[in-house]
């Protein structure tokens, strides 16, 4: 069996026009930290956007079987960024419900229920699906269930049917998940069948519209293979017959999340006032944009080998390999590789040649200092002026 498969349409309108922004051969997984000397595959893939409906997503969609081995080792209570997402998704999802109380919410992509029991005390009963708990049924708590497995399972989705004939769903949660499925419009296909008729989505993802405005192509990779624009989401509730509501932006993270809010209903509904105000994406002027990240990727790593002092490098982030790639450069030239997690201390990163260290406020304190969490620029550089290094330098301007 393959590891992963070749998709020829777009996930969202069906349409074959996806223009090729630009290919990845040999390209590193990420979110994966392991001991020295193991090696992991890398895929050649391309990343694209649907003409139609501006949807972006990846050619070589890889299992998620393979991506969520069991050296995949994100777990939200123990990243700091995952908890300002859920803690800001938490903020915003008060606002919408205002103080309804529901009989039963579904969390999509559960993880280890950082969320869900912030959101328990909004409901009756609370289910939760993730792959991180393996293809098990489990009783959390008086409230909380959780089933082992992928959304887009159809076994899943009979069990989670099973368990809520009497407490019906009529509020599903997902924060950051769909990016990660093989098909967002199957797997909600399979969910609106099993909720309430007048069931609430409140979904976040990374905003497309927010990575090409802002040029952040280092936030495409394996492991999100879907990047959902504006225009994509509408076209998504068009074809499941869904009304869409609003968007919400929290620009603080990832330089701009993007919650949207559907709902199911019975009521014959039309989101054409929200098509005709969002404008279509210049897939040409996308392709410029890129090249000059990757040409600025490369002019950053020579800047660095230029000073004159140690480079250390702070933050062993997910995507760090991306930056590498892009670089061109495994980073063999700073002097050490710093990181404030502990379960990441003596672990490598795919295609980072340098070890992951615990912080050492000495060595810092006399070094220049690369960020490479860029998605953790503000907390990190409040971290490091309270050990005052020679000089602090970021991959971007903006964060």
């Amino acid at each position: 069996m393959s590891d992963y498969r070749r998709i020829n349409g777009c996930d969202i309108c069906s349409s074959t026009k996806l223009i090729k922004v630009f290919g990845m051969r040999n390209f590193p997984l990420t979110g994966i930290y392991t001991s020295r000397g193991k090696r992991l595959k890398n895929f050649d893939n391309e990343f694209l956007i649907c003409k139609k409906c501006n949807h972006g997503q990846l050619r070589n969609q890889i299992s998620p079987k393979y991506l969520y081995q069991e050296t995949y080792s994100h777990r939200t209570s123990k990243s700091p960024l995952a908890v300002s997402i859920n803690h800001d998704f938490y903020n915003k999802f008060k606002k919408i419900i205002k103080n309804k109380r529901f009989n039963c919410i579904f969390e999509i992509g559960c993880n280890d229920l950082f969320l869900a029991k912030k959101i328990k005390r909004h409901a009756k009963k609370i289910v939760g699906t993730d792959p991180i708990f393996g293809e098990k049924l489990r009783t959390v708590d008086s409230k909380i269930s959780v089933v082992g497995g992928f959304i887009n399972d159809s076994k899943l989705i009979k069990i989670v049917d099973k368990i809520t004939k009497k407490n019906k769903i009529d509020l599903v949660v997902s924060s950051h998940t769909f990016e990660h499925v093989d098909t967002i419009k199957n797997s909600l296909k399979k969910v609106i069948e099993i909720v309430d008729e007048e069931c609430l989505f409140v979904v976040e993802t990374p905003s497309l519209d927010s990575i090409l405005r802002n040029g952040h192509f280092d936030q495409i990779f394996h492991q999100h293979q879907h990047y959902v624009s504006e225009r994509s989401i509408i076209e998504l509730c068009n074809q499941l017959g869904l009304q869409f509501i609003e968007f919400k932006y929290n620009y603080q993270i990832w330089g701009g999340n993007v919650m949207y809010v559907f709902k199911k209903t019975k009521k014959k509904i039309s989101n054409k006032k929200y098509s005709k105000q969002l404008q279509k994406i210049n897939i040409k002027n996308v392709k410029f944009k890129f090249d000059d990240f990757k040409k600025n990727c490369k002019k950053k790593i020579s800047y660095l080998k230029k000073q004159h002092k140690n480079i250390v490098a702070f933050g062993a982030a997910q995507m760090m390999p991306v930056l590498a790639y892009h670089s061109k450069s495994d980073f063999d030239f700073v002097k050490g590789l710093y990181d404030d997690n502990p379960n990441r201390i003596g672990k490598y990163l795919p295609y980072i040649k340098p070890v992951i260290q615990k912080t050492n406020g000495k060595i810092i304190k006399n070094s220049f200092v690369i960020i490479t969490a860029n998605e953790m620029c503000r907390p990190i550089i409040k971290r490091l002026s309270e050990i005052n290094p020679l000089r602090i330098i970021t991959w971007y301007s903006d964060f």
